[in-house]
C-alpha cells in the first residue's frame, strides 16, 4: 500500500486530484487541512495554545475559534504564522501518523493519499512514498479561488507568498500533474503515472 503525498500551492486541485484518487483508484483520503480544524476545536489543548498567544478576540460568539479572524492574523504576518504551525503541527502530525499507521495494518486500501500543502518535517513524512505536485496556470488560481472560496485577489497573493515556490514544489515532485484544464485531462496523467509505477 503506497503512501502518496499530494503538494501544491492554494487553488491548483489538490482537493480534485484527492477525490480522482478516492473514486478512481481506491484510494484512502487523509486531508491535512480538516485534521488542523479538528486539532483547534474548542476544549483541546491546541486551542489553549493558540488563545493563550493570540487572544480571545479571535473567537466567535459561541468561544470557538474563527479561522477567518486567525487566517488574516497569520497570512499578514510570517512569524505569526511560523508561531501557530509550531502549535498545531505537531498535534496534525500525531493525528495523521496514527491514521496511516492504522490503514497500512488493515490493508484494505490500495493507496493512502495525504493532501497537504507541501513536504515537512515530522513523523508523517518518512511514511510518504512518493509526492505528486499538482500544478496550475498562476492566472487560473486566482479564477479557482474567487469562484469556489470567494476570495479577493489580494489576500490569496498574500497566502500564495508564504508557500513554496513552483520551483521548490518541483524539487520535492516524483509526479508532476498539471491541472491547469479539463479533470479528464488531469485523470490521464494520473492513470499515465501510475502505470509507470
Amino acid at each position: 500500500m503506497k503512501v502518496i503525498g499530494i503538494i501544491g500551492g492554494c487553488g491548483s486541485g489538490k482537493s480534485e486530484v484527492a477525490n480522482l484518487f478516492k473514486h478512481k483508484f481506491n484510494a484512502y483520503v487523509i486531508n491535512a487541512d480538516k485534521i488542523g480544524h479538528e486539532v483547534i476545536k474548542k476544549g483541546t489543548n491546541t486551542y489553549t495554545k493558540i488563545i493563550d498567544h493570540f487572544g480571545k478576540h479571535i473567537l466567535d460568539d459561541h468561544g470557538h475559534i474563527n479561522r477567518k479572524k486567525l487566517g488574516d492574523i497569520v497570512f499578514a504576518d510570517t512569524e505569526q504564522l511560523k508561531l501557530l504551525t509550531s502549535i498545531t503541527h505537531p498535534a496534525i502530525n500525531k493525528k495523521v501518523y496514527d491514521l496511516i499507521i492504522t490503514l497500512k495494518e488493515e490493508k484494505k486500501m490500495d493507496y493512502i493519499v495525504l493532501e497537504i500543502s507541501a513536504p515537512g518535517e515530522g513523523a508523517i513524512y518518512p511514511l510518504i512514498d512518493a509526492y505528486w505536485y499538482v500544478y496550475c496556470d498562476l492566472e487560473k488560481r486566482f479564477e479557482r479561488l474567487a469562484k469556489y472560496r470567494n476570495m479577493p485577489r489580494k489576500k490569496a497573493q498574500d497566502i500564495m507568498s508564504k508557500q513554496l515556490t513552483d520551483e521548490q514544489f518541483r524539487q520535492y515532485a516524483h509526479v508532476i500533474l498539471d491541472n491547469s484544464n479539463t479533470l479528464n485531462e488531469t485523470y490521464q496523467q494520473m492513470l499515465r503515472a501510475l502505470n509507470k509505477v
